[in-house]
């Protein structure tokens, strides 16, 4: 491999942490700590998918997210009118409702196999969803209307009302409303109670939104993608590493295959396994690239996190002069 990106997908810091706020006490992570002192100056990307997306070379196109997600899942007639539709577990307080600090649900597949199947009887055939796997659903059927919005993860814990559809969204806003009341009374969801697991409190519907200036085209990319978010699965289908085949991210970076490919690796520290916390990905991946960078294995290392981009270079810790902070601090910087 050349170089590596680790792309933290849901790890977004509340806004008082980017006003220099001190960050609350929270567990060592050495490894990450080392990697962040040793970067270059942070360069703000934004949405990571928009960045991953320019990142390809000329002529990779597609016109929303959710249709390269969906990518060979969903009809080529039907991507323009693609959704992801992620489960999500709210919270009603007296004043606003917010997204739970784990609301990001994961469905095993006979869960999503009832959903789909109550949801066709309820919605179809206008609405339907198709399995994207244990994270996401693709809904098909929903015009986008120039409609704008917001990844649910960027919402864990917090208010989800600035970030609901606009008024303007009419079939959108219509169809959210009468989703989450079917929810109520869904007999998978009466289910998932009964042995313990949260409700899915509603199907949050984004990513349909055209992507300004590019269009639909495969075999182009250059990287080969790792990770279960449905948006890595859609551009390793699409693309030339490891054969075009979507995998998930190894537990040790020694598992990942040699390849002459740039390699994109996703994880979820927040709302993921086990494996994907931040404590063991400090054990397993930041320390082996601490390792492999120290080394010269790769020419660098990318670690996107908070709309953020840091960049360490090979053999950077010679520059031992740079005073090392703590890694909340230094992924708002």
């Amino acid at each position: 491999m050349r170089s590596i990106t680790l792309i933290l997908s849901d790890l977004y810091l509340p806004e008082e942490a980017g006003r220099g706020v001190s960050p609350p006490p929270t567990y060592a992570l050495p490894n990450f700590e080392w990697l962040l002192r040793f970067a270059d100056p942070p360069e703000r990307i934004g949405d990571w998918r928009r960045w991953l997306l320019g990142e390809t070379p000329p002529g990779f196109l597609s016109p929303t997210i959710a249709g390269i997600s969906a990518w060979r899942n969903v009809d080529a007639s039907d991507v323009k009118s693609t959704w992801l539709a992620t489960p999500v577990a709210l919270e009603a307080r007296l004043d606003h409702v917010r997204l739970l600090d784990r609301g990001l649900l994961r469905l095993d597949e006979s869960e999503r196999a009832s959903l789909r199947d109550e949801f066709a009887r309820t919605f179809g055939p206008t609405y339907l969803l198709k399995d994207g796997g244990e994270r996401q659903f693709f809904l098909t059927g929903l015009s986008a209307d120039g409609v704008r919005t917001h990844d649910p993860a960027r919402l864990l814990g917090n208010e989800i009302g600035p970030a609901l559809p606009s008024r303007e969204a009419g079939e959108l806003r219509r169809l959210w409303a009468e989703v989450e009341m079917w929810l109520h009374g869904a007999a998978f969801n009466i289910e998932r109670e009964r042995i313990g697991k949260r409700r899915v409190s509603a199907l949050w519907i984004w990513g349909g939104e055209s992507l300004p200036g590019r269009v639909v085209e495969s075999g182009l990319a250059a990287s080969a993608y790792l990770g279960g978010d449905p948006f890595i699965e859609g551009l390793s289908r699409m693309g030339k590493g490891f054969e075009g085949s979507a995998r998930a991210a190894p537990v040790r970076m020694e598992d990942v295959e040699a390849t002459p490919w740039d390699i994109v690796v996703e994880f979820a520290p927040l709302t993921g396994a086990p494996h994907e916390s931040l404590q063991a990905l400090d054990a397993t991946w930041f320390a082996s690239a601490k390792s492999a960078l120290a080394a010269g294995d790769i020419r660098w290392l990318d670690v996107v996190a908070n709309d953020r981009r840091f960049r360490i270079r090979a053999r950077s810790h010679w520059r031992f002069w740079r005073r090392s902070q703590h890694w909340l601090a230094s992924l708002a910087s």
